[in-house]
Parts: C-alpha cells; structure tokens; sequence
C-alpha cells in the first residue's frame, strides 16, 4: 500500500507489516510499476521525467528498479 504526501512516500508492507519511506521519486516509480505503465528502466524513465531520457536517467532508474527490487517491493519477470 503507497501513501503519498509532497516530501515522500510510505510503502505500508502487509507481507511483514513494515513501514519505508521512499523519496516522491521513488514512489511515483513504485507507482508506475504496479500500475503497469512501465516495467522496463527506459520506459519507466520516459514516464517520470514525461520526455525522452537520456542515458543518465536511465541508468538511475535501472539503480532505483534494483533497490525497489531489494526491498521485495518488485520482482523481475523474466521476458
């Protein structure tokens, strides 16, 4: 469960019933995982910065998608 306020996120985990605060980056990305808008770090980029991303953005949201991985918030499908 995601709650959202302007400074963050909180991610309410039922699994454990774990409290994590995420950056409103962070969580807008979460966001769009779960909604399935974008599943791919190029198209994930694309949808949060609403242009073309460039490598760098990429690459951070690559790290993000891992550290959400991390965190049991996404599980990697494979293609």
């Amino acid at each position: 469960m995601l709650r959202t306020w302007s400074d963050g996120v909180v991610v309410y985990d039922d699994a454990n019933a774990s409290l994590h605060a995420l950056t409103p980056v962070a969580g807008e990305a979460l966001r769009l995982l779960m909604s399935g808008v974008a599943a791919d770090p190029a198209h994930l980029a694309q949808a949060l910065v609403q242009d073309t991303p460039d490598e760098d953005e990429i690459a951070m949201v690559s790290r993000l998608i891992i550290d959400l991985e991390s965190m049991g918030f996404v599980q990697r499908v494979p293609g």
